[in-house]
């Protein structure tokens, strides 16, 4: 298969190739300086010794001539080095055991024309990647790729779009143009070691250093002459790395390409759009689990569990189905993304997921015989493996006693009860998702709004601005990182107009306005709805209790902003004890953490007064949290931390959070739910004739 690399392809191709030539030059002008450097110091050092032979003046010709090797060593380390890649958590097959598999791979390998992979491997998530173990010689010499590839991902694909994926893995090495990807790879690789990567040469400097007091003298200067060494390196790494990175994107397009004429452009954008989905929905089965740690609960095979929440993820987002795999359309995504903001993300190696599909969409390869069937029939055995990459997950949890595992049916019910736990009833229509039925600003009381039916207030419009002010706000967080230099820029997009980062302070203002707009907006559909069902209580005579409904919950919610700031001091301020800082430095910041502290108990012992605050409470936690309100905890004494106080610290903080979320959820939802038992009730005894009287 030959497919022509694009204009964009061969142009970022020739920068990239040119930034090579730079750092290759820059290196060998930086080794001849090292070169140099040792030379000159080894020089030196004879003749300080030769002109007064002394244990000083050897002292001194010996550390002169370290510092030399020291630095030369810096410069040449990375061809000694090596990057191998850990497959300790994935589990190697062969295709003896994976036939079905080893013959998609097979045929794919084929169609692209390149070489079979030296290993192919599983891995439980959901991806797909080639990789390789490397050096220094691999630049020059070819070296086999392993391929691995996530049950996740199989799990959640046809075996039409898991061919698409595997063809896009293989395309990036099956074309010679693709080679200069593979050397600035490791020419980032060298840089990224040099910069990052000394531990080796940092424990050198501390045994010489503790040789003697002289010694000191000439690490010293190793590490200043190193210093200024990286100091160059850093530049050259942000200018081929930049250069790399645009290349990067455009080979994505260019394996998307090669994708899409083995298997169709419409295979591969299917599961570009499904797979963060199914990735969110192992997320999900995985945590789970975690949280079935203490009852000794473990699976068996988190894999028909994943399909059975992405199921129930897709009828709750009333997702279309086909070939019995949600079908997620990018006008779905879309949906939610309402950003005015059009800027490339240099530090990207690939383009976003919205611009690969446009392209496939574009390219609309159509392949007329394509297989539909789910991909995890092609495992063997009723997918056997999927059972031992299970076991590995679970086998790391070190449980108290035997676990039991749930049947898939149990795990449906309880899975089942946790989204409904924490779920809004969806006849609002995710209209309180980001949003609480709270009145503020200047909103319309005084007037009285339009009558509107209950479909109409929780109309898809009125979504639609929520959507329209959280992207509202992370443009401004961008724009305002693009203001204070922290993304460079020269030019870039918002809402069709071009915008120099000079011109970001005006852009902030126009943006604030706009989140006012905006902000109002919601505000005065809030205050209709409020209307809308205090005219309903009114006539049902449940004016008080819907009274007393909305004040429990505002009053909660005018403190759950302040609360959630506490949270987040508090990790922030407890972040110096995983630092090495001097003993005088912990004692300070404890001292801040301890004033801290006592709102915290305060407002702790609150929280856990609630009803059903210790519903779900481990005895042990309870009396971890009584301990932590009722005493004064050291956490430091002499030179070490005390681990057994620390840990409850840390359990109350995130105990907080949860306690924290869990009331205001609950009585957000009481609520709401009140709202529907109006709603519900509105026909009884001809109520709608008499508000509209």
């Amino acid at each position: 298969m030959k497919v022509q690399v694009s204009a964009n392809f061969k142009k970022h191709a020739r920068k990239t190739i040119l930034s090579i030539v730079v750092f290759a030059i820059s290196y060998i002008l930086l080794l001849i300086l090292a070169i140099g450097i040792t030379v000159g110091f080894t020089l030196l050092g004879i003749l300080i010794f030769a002109s007064k032979p002394m244990f000083l003046t050897a002292v001194l010709c010996l550390g002169l001539f370290g510092s030399g090797l020291t630095i030369l060593f810096f410069l040449l380390k990375f061809v000694f080095t090596s990057t191998k890649v850990d497959t300790g958590h994935l589990t190697r097959i062969y295709e003896g055991d994976e036939p079905q598999l080893f013959a998609l791979i097979h045929e794919v390998v084929k169609e692209v024309d390149t070489s079979f992979p030296k290993k192919v491997f599983l891995s439980h998530d959901v991806n797909a990647s080639v990789f390789y173990d490397s050096n220094f010689w691999s630049m020059f010499l070819p070296i086999r790729k392993n391929l691995q590839i996530g049950v996740g991902l199989v799990n959640s694909v046809t075996q039409q779009e898991l061919k698409a994926i595997l063809a896009h893995e293989f395309g990036h090495f099956s074309q010679k143009s693709m080679k200069v990807g593979s050397y600035v790879y490791h020419v980032n690789q060298i840089i990224y070691n040099m910069l990052y990567k000394n531990e080796s040469l940092d424990k050198m400097f501390e045994k010489w250093g503790n040789i003697g007091g002289y010694s000191a003298i000439f690490v010293s200067l190793s590490i200043f002459i190193i210093q200024q060494i990286q100091h160059v390196l850093k530049h050259l790494y942000e200018y081929v790395n930049l250069n790399y990175l645009a290349l990067s994107r455009e080979m994505e397009f260019h394996a998307d390409e090669i994708a899409a004429h083995v298997a169709g452009s419409q295979a591969l954008a299917d599961s570009l759009l499904r797979l963060s989905f199914a990735n969110h929905a192992l997320t999900n089965v995985l945590s789970f689990y975690d949280s079935k740690f203490s009852e000794n609960i473990r699976s068996s095979n988190i894999y028909p569990e994943h399909r059975c929440v992405m199921l129930m993820f897709a009828e709750r987002n009333r997702y279309q189905m086909r070939n019995g795999l949600p079908q997620i359309e990018l006008a779905t995504l879309k949906k939610y993304d309402k950003s005015k903001l059009n800027l490339e993300n240099q530090w990207s190696s690939h383009p976003s997921d919205e611009d690969r599909v446009k392209a496939l969409q574009k390219l609309n390869i159509v392949k007329q015989e394509t297989v539909n069937d789910p991909a995890i029939a092609l495992l063997s055995n009723g997918a056997a493996i999927a059972n031992q990459i299970s076991d590995k997950l679970f086998s790391g949890i070190q449980y108290q006693q035997m676990p039991s595992v749930l049947e898939i049916t149990s795990f449906a019910e309880d899975f089942e009860k946790r989204i409904a736990m924490y779920a809004i009833d969806q006849r609002f229509n995710n209209f309180y998702d980001y949003n609480h039925p709270i009145l503020k600003g200047d909103t319309l009381i005084g007037k009285k709004p339009a009558q509107q039916s209950f479909e109409e207030l929780f109309a898809d419009s009125k979504v639609e601005a929520l959507y329209e002010l959280n992207s509202l706000e992370n443009d401004k967080y961008v724009v305002e990182a693009i203001r204070k230099g922290e993304i460079k820029l020269k030019t870039f997009d918002y809402d069709g107009t071009k915008y120099r980062p000079a011109d970001a302070t005006e852009l902030l203002q126009k943006i604030a306005r706009d989140i006012g707009t905006t902000a109002q907006r919601i505000a005065d559909y809030n205050q209709e709805i409020h209307f809308y069902f205090e005219q309903l209580a009114d006539v049902q005579g449940k004016h008080l209790e819907f009274k007393h409904k909305y004040e429990d919950f505002a009053l909660f919610d005018k403190n759950y902003e302040a609360g959630q700031n506490r949270y987040n001091e508090l990790v922030e301020n407890t972040t110096f004890i995983f630092q090495t800082l001097p003993f005088v430095d912990i004692e300070a910041r404890l001292s801040d953490l301890k004033r801290r502290e006592e709102e915290l108990k305060k407002e702790l012992a609150v929280l856990l007064e609630l009803p059903e605050s210790k519903f779900d409470m481990e005895e042990q936690l309870i009396s971890s949290l009584d301990n932590y309100i009722s005493s004064e905890l050291v956490y430091f004494h002499v030179d070490h931390y005390n681990e057994e106080n620390l840990q409850i610290m840390f359990n109350a903080i995130s105990t907080y959070k949860k306690l924290l979320d869990d009331h205001h959820f609950a009585k957000k939802r009481c609520y709401l739910n009140f709202m529907l038992t109006l709603e519900e009730n509105k026909d009884k005894g001809s109520v709608l004739s008499q508000l509209t009287t």
